[in-house]
């Protein structure tokens, strides 16, 4: 089946797509360019086969293919594992995927998150190991350990005390995926427990970056925004020139596609203007007739 999931796959490419893709994503990875629905009806053709696996072969299916070097396999190995049973053994072996470097970037890793680890840390004994993770040296597992809880905070279903404890492990690194997955989940929080958020915010201001910071405070009323903008000025923290130039690629990418969109417009308004133009003739050489 692995085989055949990627021949499928292969099959409907679009390379010149995949290249569009891959830029977006920094050139982390490669893309053989699909998007969701294109992938979802991969995934179909073979759903029922995987639904009457037991969970050890479906783990072997989606282990190969989040070994694979294309977005889209490791889209597709994480739709299989959805449909797993995660315990505590399990989900350690995932860290592998991490930590030899199959999930690098916050599509991969989101993804992961949304559809495999907060099954997994809805669990209040297995939350607790989100904590391990929150201190581990790679990046992309700390950050997991904020977006696992994104969509729990909200529902009351998590164990706060736990929760800011993960925040502080994560918002003392400075990488920019840290501070916004710290400033995401913090962000859900104030949903739930708002002045809690800001005591957090104000005990650790020194940590956050601005955009860290925007994502936390996202929610929240503008005057308690703006008290938290104020306390960022005064403390003196600017942001990086990491940073910068990250808001920098940000912004030309959204100009490209601004442009892009305007000029395909205009291609398409010109191409109407021409049909309407073709249809007039046709109907005064008609009238002549």
């Amino acid at each position: 089946m692995k085989q055949a999931i990627q021949k499928a796959l292969i099959e409907i490419a679009n390379p010149k797509k995949g290249k569009e893709i891959s830029k977006y994503m920094k050139n982390v990875l490669p893309f053989r360019g699909l998007q969701q629905p294109e992938i979802a009806k991969v995934f179909n053709i073979f759903k029922d086969e995987i639904k009457e696996m037991e969970d050890d072969q479906k783990y072997e299916i989606a282990d190969f293919l989040m070994r694979q070097e294309y977005g889209e396999d490791k889209k597709i190995a994480l739709m299989i594992a959805e449909k797993m049973k995660f315990d505590f053994q399990r989900i350690k072996l995932t860290e592998k995927w991490f930590i030899d470097g199959h999930i690098k970037e916050w599509a991969t890793a989101d993804t992961y998150c949304g559809r495999v680890l907060k099954r997994f840390v809805i669990d209040k004994e297995n939350a607790k190991l989100m904590l391990e993770w929150a201190k581990h040296e790679n990046l992309w597992i700390r950050r997991s350990s904020c977006v696992g809880f994104v969509t729990l905070a909200r529902k009351k279903v998590c164990d706060m005390d736990l929760l800011y404890k993960i925040c502080q492990e994560n918002i003392i690194h400075q990488e920019r995926f840290n501070q916004l997955g710290t400033g995401w989940l913090l962000r859900e929080m104030s949903l739930v427990d708002l002045k809690g958020v800001i005591e957090f915010i104000e005990k650790n201001i020194k940590y956050f970056s601005s955009e860290g910071l925007r994502y936390a405070y996202e929610k929240m009323i503008q005057k308690d925004q703006n008290y938290l903008k104020n306390l960022l000025k005064q403390n003196g923290n600017k942001n990086s020139k990491k940073e910068e130039e990250d808001e920098e690629d940000d912004q030309q990418e959204q100009d490209e596609k601004i442009s892009k969109q305007k000029e395909k417009q205009d291609q398409e308004s010109d191409q109407d203007f021409k049909i309407k133009n073709y249809k007039k003739q046709r109907r005064t050489q008609k009238r002549k007739l």
